[in-house]
């Protein structure tokens, strides 16, 4: 990455590993960056250490799971029925390139194939183990194999069986095993995994995918076989297939990493029953670390997720509003069912381009499409409304009065007029999207129908058209399956019901909007408030220091004053009534959920409460945008947009769950709070009765968190010698204008310099990627120049990145003319160094041109080791041990 200095800049090619979730090629600008291109993450920068130092230096999982050189089945048996028969028939079926050694301790030929009978046999050491042996014999096996120099075992067997004690916990002993030598574990009782493009099928699964471009993860490895058998039967392929099992070593989060770096996956398909709950402090450290790589993967492509386990009880509705909540943050789409989930892996599959939730519905029944119609408005979609251009186009072909949609095209509708129509639909400005409908008569072959959309779609792409995308349902169940075949391989999707069709769509364009409200831009700090967390503090040490665990009515009422929530909160139950009319109560709870943490819950208060069981979550910190997208598309949000108030009511119900988050973020002594009712008026909203729950906090306010929230420790104010002041401070949001500012300020020729080709402009999306980041997964401090009489202006940021597992983070530094002369270079990296220890980064490293004497100085001067890169001998590596 190029490291900046307080010296003219330099040129440098630069390589993200971390920033976000997926390695990228930029040239960075005062801490502005723009993608180029996609480095796998696999690739070294500089050689991996030898084994024995192995703990320092990350496994590449990708790498070992699904591109191993040599594999070794533990447990390969002909026994009918049994895990390690199917195991050796998968994967002598796969048709892997690499070395495959079966391990048997009875036989010498198990299947037809030769086979060991000790893993001390082996002619070499395999990199993937799988191991389909009783639970006894898994603790010796992962050390042996750990001590030989496997990468990563497959644990199929569950390690908790047979005649093993079922009262003792059997994983800590499977860890101990395996974790001394840097064996890494998937499982125990893992269904194994898939991996089409080497030929890997070690898998319990009953079809094997053909090589695609949708990757699965999911922790019972049997919810994904109907999806395997399922995408197996219309040809579409995967990239990868993991079932996680028990998981006690690799999980969610670090599978998440790799497909998102992965260039062979396009979208990533999650089937998650729960969380793990365990010690306090350890439940939410996973979610933190699930939710950091759901939401670095979804910024770069589809993340979709099917979850089991909401049941009809209320603890288990709250909990599964809970995961909605966490699901939306990361920018996750939700899907209810495997046959959503399928029928959205096929408009993944496919690519389909849907920017918008304007659809045009065309057919040749009637009621077919008024059926679609109602789906469509039902899952909160548009109708495509038809400009004077476009039914003039459409009157001529068109039966009847003036053409309106969903267009009937009559039932003796063939060929000839179906291609017409769609040609003219694909073109028009105002739809984002055609869905064809045909039901079977005998006036008219169905084959003529998909000829016709193939047709229209073909012209449409041959054209340029990229812009919507066409879904096809055909009702014919006799000639269905041939007609799909001839329309996937037009890459056209096709689906069995007009239902199964609209959904894909609205799951497309949701998950769109999903990644496109990850990088909006909130409003300059309006949820930044006056209040003194210090102070706040006294008031609940003061309860606990008298034995209580309720604040009282006035000290709650101090409270939530000081963090800008209006004084009628103070008081009580007995709370007067607001003068103006009531037109909406609410009411908003803080649980401390056992996975996520502390949780915002919204409902309806008062005695509305009982007649609703709609609860909207959200998962703090928050800001304005935050709130208002969690709100969206809610029974709540349509009561606050349709009450009669003359004003947005729903920017009141924004503002106040933002005010609450803040109060939640900072004071971790906080364990339940209830505001209700929440009266909204015309002026505004009010308190009834506020209660407050407290208890001594073990952690830091942020460690209870799952989603980390902005460090103000951070922030810093510097006198310089010159008068002017230096603020340092993370990167917020916010900050996004000021960046495609400073970018907009260059020249061509310094753009060129920088960039090395001439960019015209930063995007909106390139500037939000670089300032809405994760506080838990990177950092950039931004460093603010203020001279008397000006406003402060951007001079510089250095910034890091990293992974999943905190082994290594790349840095970049970069400054503009304005910072030269104030040693801003090694004052930015020095607070940089310090940062990324106390995060336990392991080691920092960046790439610097070798001609770029002064930062190659600043790093050796920092303790920094230098080394030529062995892919460039234009660039030096340098790298910093934080650790040891």
């Amino acid at each position: 990455m190029p490291v900046g200095n307080d010296y003219p800049p330099d040129e440098t090619l630069v390589h993200l590993t971390g920033l976000h979730g997926v390695s990228t090629a930029v040239r960075p600008l005062a801490g502005i960056g723009i993608r180029k291109r996609c480095i796998p993450r696999g690739r070294a920068v500089y050689p991996e250490p030898s084994r024995p130092g192995a703990t320092t230096m990350p496994t590449h999982l990708s790498r070992y799971l699904f591109e191993p050189d040599s594999v070794a089945l533990v447990g390969a048996s002909e026994r009918p029925g049994s895990p390690g028969a199917v195991l050796t028939r998968n994967v002598l079926a796969g048709g892997f390139k690499g070395d495959l050694f079966l391990v048997n301790r009875r036989h010498r030929r198990v299947q037809g194939v030769p086979a060991f009978r000790h893993l001390s046999e082996l002619p070499r050491t395999p990199e993937l183990a799988i191991l389909a042996t009783p639970a006894t014999t898994l603790p010796a096996l992962l050390a042996e194999l750990g001590r030989r120099g496997t990468e990563v075992a497959v644990v199929v067997s569950a390690a908790n069986s047979g005649k093993t004690n079922r009262t003792a916990d059997p994983y800590p002993a499977l860890l101990a095993a395996a974790k001394p030598h840097g064996l890494r574990v998937l499982g125990p009782d893992s269904l194994g995994l898939m991996a089409p493009r080497a030929g890997l099928n070690a898998s319990l699964g009953h079809r094997f995918p053909p090589p695609g471009h949708l990757a699965l993860i999911a922790q019972s490895g049997m919810m994904l076989t109907p999806v395997l058998e399922w995408m197996a039967s219309r040809g579409i392929g995967i990239s990868g297939m993991v079932a996680l099992g028990t998981g006690i070593d690799i999980g969610f989060a670090e599978l998440l990493d790799e497909f998102a770096d992965d260039p062979n996956t396009q979208a990533i398909l999650l089937c998650l029953e729960a969380l793990p709950v365990g010690a306090a402090g350890t439940s939410v450290e996973i979610a933190r670390s699930f939710l950091s790589a759901a939401r670095a993967a979804a910024r770069v492509k589809p993340v979709l997720v099917v979850r089991a386990g909401r049941g009809g009880d209320p603890v288990s509705h709250q909990s599964d509003a809970v995961y909605d909540a966490a699901f939306r943050r990361a920018g996750m789409l939700r899907v209810q069912s495997l046959r959503e989930l399928c029928w959205a892996a096929e408009t993944l599959a496919l690519d389909l381009p849907v920017n918008g939730d304007r659809l045009a519905i065309v057919g040749n029944s009637r009621e077919l499409g008024l059926l679609a119609t109602d789906t469509l408005l039902a899952e909160g979609g548009r109708l495509a409304r038809f400009s004077g251009a476009t039914e003039a186009a459409l009157r001529p072909i068109v039966p009847g009065a003036t053409p309106d949609n969903p267009l009937d095209l009559g039932r003796d509708a063939g060929r000839s007029r179906f291609a017409a129509v769609l040609d003219i639909l694909l073109e028009a400005p105002e739809t984002d999207g055609v869905l064809m409908l045909h039901a079977p008569n005998a006036l008219v072959a169905v084959a003529d129908g998909a000829a016709a959309a193939i047709e229209a779609i073909e012209r449409y792409r041959a054209h340029g058209g990229q812009r919507l995308g066409m879904l096809t349902c055909y009702l014919d169940i006799d000639n269905a399956r041939a007609v799909r075949r001839r329309l996937l391989a037009a890459r056209i999707p096709a689906y069995d019901t007009p239902n199964d069709a609209i959904r894909a769509f609205m799951q497309r364009w949701r998950q769109q909007r999903n990644r496109i409200a990850l990088l909006e831009t909130p409003p300059d700090r309006s949820d930044r408030f006056d209040a003194d967390p210090t102070v706040a503090r006294r008031i609940l040490r003061r309860a606990l220091a008298e034995g209580r665990e309720l604040l009282s009515a006035s000290e709650t009422s101090a409270l939530l004053t000081m963090y800008g929530i209006s004084p009628q909160t103070a008081a009580s139950a007995s709370t007067a009534q607001p003068t103006a009319p009531v037109l909406l109560d609410l009411a908003i709870r803080m649980v401390v959920d056992p996975v996520f943490g502390p949780v915002l819950l919204l409902g309806l208060g008062g005695g509305a409460a009982v007649l609703s069981d709609e609860v909207v979550a959200v998962l703090p910190p928050l800001d304005p945008v935050l709130a208002r997208a969690a709100l969206a598309q809610t029974r709540i949000q349509r009561l606050l947009q349709s009450a009669d108030a003359g004003k947005d009511l729903l920017d009141d119900a924004v503002l106040l769950l933002v005010k609450v988050a803040r109060l939640i973020v900072d004071l971790a002594e906080i364990v339940e709070l209830a505001l209700n009712p929440i009266a909204v008026t015309a002026t505004g909203v009010a308190m009834g009765t506020a209660r407050v729950r407290v208890a001594t906090a073990m952690a830091p306010a942020h460690g209870r968190l799952a989603i980390r929230p902005y460090p103000r420790e951070l922030e810093e104010t510097l006198s310089l010698p010159d008068g002017s002041t230096l603020w340092i401070r993370p990167v917020r949001p916010e900050d996004e204008p000021g960046f495609i500012a400073g970018f907009a300020q260059l020249s061509r020729e310094e753009v060129r310099m920088r960039f090395m080709y001439v960019v015209k402009e930063l995007t909106h999306a390139d500037a939000a990627r670089l300032t809405r980041i994760d506080y838990d997964r990177e950092m950039a401090l931004v460093a603010l120049r203020q001279r008397v009489g000006q406003a402060p202006g951007l001079c510089g940021v250095a910034r890091f990145g990293h992974g999943f597992d905190r082994a290594r983070a790349e840095f970049a530094i970069v400054l503009l003319r304005d910072a030269t002369g104030i040693g801003l270079g090694s004052l930015l990296l020095r607070r940089l160094i310090d940062h990324a220890r106390r995060q336990g980064i392991r080691e920092l490293f960046g790439e610097v041109l070798r001609d770029n004497e002064s930062m190659l100085k600043l790093c050796r001067a920092m303790g920094f080791t230098v080394r030529a890169c062995p892919d460039d001998p234009g660039v030096m590596i340098a790298a910093l041990p934080l650790t040891g």
